[in-house]
């Protein structure tokens, strides 16, 4: 926002102020969160209301939670039913302490980030940083449908009507499958047939996220193969660090509560 200020509308009376650090913000997630959280209102007369009528998937909302004052925002990383709580920096502490007391009953416990990686490839939510990078577009995601058809202009718009852009060989998300159940490696490519003009094996592909998932008990991975939308069921050979390669099925990338059914309880 600062760059846009001080760059492209620089005549503009109107200045902003990062307030990040005035805030702490924990995510509450899980089948129990809402209760966790109605439990601390139940407790100290917080006066919000969190139930699904009130605070839908998506929305947000002021006021006071237990003893805090909160900002609650219903949005979930993980796929699972989840609030982002955000309540004031010298409160975060005590904001802390409070939900593990309030959660003991329900088993809460800290989770990690590879913990909420490995729940969000489940769900087949794309991570900013893994399933793109400065080559991938929309379109490479499914994600077309995002683009508008009745603007005659957009920021991007003649970028994705250049003709690398158009390309219908662009590599597409999609979701892998090990055969023997094993975890692909970070970032391998899937083998093409033939080698290029430097003598190099050809690719159709690569794995942008892998993960055990313990709730499949098997190996699942999320990558760009070609044409990869249009070829589910079809096993192709990744390389493997050791030299060696590994078999994978073409699935779905959405490998577990494909309707949304768990971040909607």
């Amino acid at each position: 926002m600062e760059d846009w200020l001080q760059c492209e509308w620089w005549d503009w009376q109107v200045y902003v102020a990062n307030v990040t650090e005035q805030y702490a913000q924990i995510a509450v997630v899980g089948p129990n969160a809402r209760k966790v959280l109605e439990k601390l209102n139940a407790q100290a007369g917080g006066g919000m209301d969190l139930s699904a009528d009130a605070l839908p998937f998506m929305q947000w909302a002021d006021g006071k939670i237990g003893d805090f004052d909160a900002r609650a925002y219903r949005i979930s990383f993980s796929g699972e039913l989840s609030y982002e709580i955000a309540v004031p920096a010298s409160q975060g502490r005590a904001f802390w302490d409070a939900l593990l007391e309030a959660g003991e009953e329900f088993g809460v416990m800290p989770y990690g980030t590879e913990c909420l990686h490995i729940m969000r490839a489940e769900k087949g939510f794309i991570m900013i940083g893994d399933e793109t990078d400065g080559t991938v577009i929309p379109q490479d995601l499914n994600l077309q449908w995002a683009l508008s058809k009745k603007k005659e202009d957009y920021l991007g718009k003649r970028a994705h009507e250049r003709s690398h852009m158009a390309d219908p060989n662009r590599w597409k998300l999609v979701g892998l499958e090990t055969v023997d159940g094993s975890v692909l490696p970070d970032g391998a490519y899937a083998i093409a047939e033939g080698t290029n003009d430097n003598g190099q094996r050809n690719t159709q592909g690569r794995v942008t996220s892998t993960y055990y998932s313990p709730t499949l008990e098997r190996g699942i991975a999320m990558g760009l193969v070609l044409h990869g939308p249009d070829r589910m069921g079809e096993v192709i050979e990744f390389n493997t660090v050791d030299g060696g390669t590994v078999a994978a099925k073409i699935v779905d990338h959405v490998f577990y509560d494909k309707e949304g059914e768990k971040q909607n309880v």
